[in-house]
Formats: C-alpha cells, sequence, structure tokens
C-alpha cells in the first residue's frame, strides 16, 4: 500500500525523522508526498538512517544537501543515503513518491558478504550522499524503470510483492554500481564529526527555538567555539547558525499562523522574537508576505480544499 505523508515531520530530540510503521513489519516504506500539503512547501533540516529514494511524478522540488543544491523535476529519481542532512523546497504543485527502507532490507546481515561487496562502499560513500538521475541515458532510464516496477508492486500487492520489490531495488543498485564505478573507486570515508556535531546543535535549537539562544549556547552543545560552530554548520548546510536559528524560528510561526488562533503577536513571543516589528520584518523576508496575509491566504486555500 502506498501511505500518503503527514504535512509535517516528526522529528525525534537529535532532528532523524521518525519514521511510520504503518508498513506492517516490512522494512520498506513508500510514501505519496504533495507539495501543497506542507506549510511553507518547505521539509525542514532532518537525517534518518533509512536510505531514500525520490520520483516526481508532477511538478519540482530543490533539495539542500551540505555540498549542494539541486532542482529536481518531473521524471527524475533522487538517491538520499543514509545519515545525510537535507531539506526540500517543494513548488506547490509537486507530486512524488519517496521510498524509505532499511539498509539490510537488501544486503541482509549486517557485515556479510553482500553487505561489504556491494552496499557498505555506496554508504560509506561522500561522493554518493546523493545522486541525482535524470531519464537521460539508458543506464540512468532503467534505473528510473526499476522504482517505478517499485510503485506498482506496492501500489497492487500481487503473491510475493515483498520480493518483487527487494529484486527491483537491487537491480537498481547494481546499476547505480556501474554509473558510479569511477567516483567509488579508491575514495576514503569521510570524517563524521560535523555530522555527530550537527545532529547535537540542532537537537538543541529545535528544543530551545522559542527561548532566547546565542551562538554561545550553540557552540556550547557540542563543546565546541563559536568559530568552529560557525564553519561546521557552513560546511553542513551552508548557513551560519543564527540564521538557521531565525529561519527555523519562521518556519514555526507559519506553521502556527495555518494551526492555531493565536494572535500574531503571541505567535511572535512563542517562536522567539523579541518585537512584533522584528518578526514582520523576518517573515516577509522569507515568505514574500506579512504573517496577516500568510495566514488569510492559506486558511482560505484550506477552506476551498
Amino acid at each position: 500500500m502506498i501511505y500518503h505523508q503527514k504535512k509535517d515531520l516528526t522529528l525525534g530530540d537529535n532532528s532523524e525523522e521518525l519514521l511510520s510503521e504503518a508498513s506492517g513489519g516490512l522494512p520498506f516504506m513508500c510514501m505519496f508526498d504533495e507539495g501543497r500539503l506542507f506549510t511553507g512547501q518547505h521539509i525542514p533540516w532532518h537525517w534518518h538512517d533509512q536510505i531514500e529514494l525520490n520520483y516526481v511524478e508532477t511538478g519540482s522540488f530543490r533539495i539542500h544537501t551540505p555540498d549542494e543544491e539541486l532542482e529536481v523535476q518531473q521524471g527524475d529519481a533522487l538517491f538520499i543515503n543514509r545519515n545525510v542532512m537535507h531539506s526540500y523546497d517543494l513548488s506547490e504543485s509537486v507530486n512524488y513518491y519517496a521510498y524509505t527502507f532499511d539498509t539490510q532490507f537488501l544486503s541482509g546481515e549486517f557485515g556479510g558478504y553482500l553487505d561489504r561487496k556491494y552496499f557498505s562502499p555506496v554508504f560509506h560513500s561522500r561522493s554518493l550522499s546523493v545522486v541525482h538521475l535524470r531519464p537521460d541515458t539508458v543506464r540512468r532510464v532503467r534505473m528510473i524503470d526499476c522504482l517505478l516496477q517499485s510503485i506498482d508492486a506496492v501500489r497492487e500487492e500481487p503473491a510475493g510483492y515483498e520480493l518483487m520489490i527487494r529484486e527491483s531495488m537491487s537491480r537498481f543498485f547494481l546499476i547505480m554500481l556501474e554509473e558510479k564505478k569511477e567516483e567509488l573507486a579508491g575514495e576514503t570515508t569521510g570524517d563524521k564529526r560535523d555530522l555527530d556535531r550537527m545532529k547535537v546543535m540542532l537537537q538543541y535549537i529545535y528544543a530551545h527555538y522559542s527561548e532566547p539562544v546565542t551562538l554561545d549556547d550553540i557552540a556550547a552543545t557540542a563543546g565546541i567555539s563559536t568559530r568552529e560552530c560557525a564553519r561546521c554548520f557552513r560546511r553542513a548546510i551552508n548557513r551560519p547558525p543564527v540564521r538557521f536559528l531565525i529561519e527555523y524560528r519562521a518556519q514555526m510561526a507559519a506553521m502556527m499562523l495555518i494551526r492555531t488562533d493565536n494572535s500574531i503577536s503571541s505567535i511572535a513571543e512563542q517562536c522567539g522574537f523579541v518585537s512584533d516589528s522584528y518578526f514582520g520584518k523576518i517573515f516577509k523576508e522569507i515568505y514574500s508576505c506579512t504573517p496577516r496575509d500568510y495566514r488569510k491566504t492559506h486558511i482560505s486555500e484550506t477552506e476551498k480544499k
């Protein structure tokens, strides 16, 4: 069965996405995400231990990673490796499938023969953090076709569909290994310090964004200097830490404008803004409209639906 994604992510204490258990024990989930359902058409920075594969049915989205930004169009596919931090800006018209699954669904026993030979090199590859696949070569068309076959199997659930999914996903990985063999050759494992630090610092921001938070506070949670904190954020998500905090506050405020009847002044205070005027300035800078207009527009659209 293909499940519809919620309007926002459920994040754990360390900014890890908590994925649904609705698959009934199968370590594979296929979600159908619609951009219009997400507040502000934005999915915040997060990570998960599972692999993610996206296939864009209509529209487009922009994905942000520590290393790059990519525009993913209709008919494209995207591979997101495990433990890679990422966020999305979605067009309102985008509809896309999101597969998430445990690596052992394909590799079998952790550290076993298949894991060591075929999957571990991919999971630990810095150059394969994210792979954007356009249907512009025969090989890439075959890879995307594997994803489409998996969608059909999940939707129709014929006898043995779980094995069909695993077969399709295994073929996808085999072709991707062919596609990326030069990048994988001789590659060394990247330093994971930034990821570990970012998880801790994002956890702090997500838990304390409504309170007065300084750069010193954020850096202290990871036990590093403010200078190293700024460098870490720049390397990981290409944002200064305080700017990320401000943008996250604005995102939470946008969500509250739609989902609560709280006054704009109350929302500004609850989201950590020091004044209504500063809140209005930042909000308009990010969303290109005032908080009042944002609430009016999105509530009207919800009522129409």
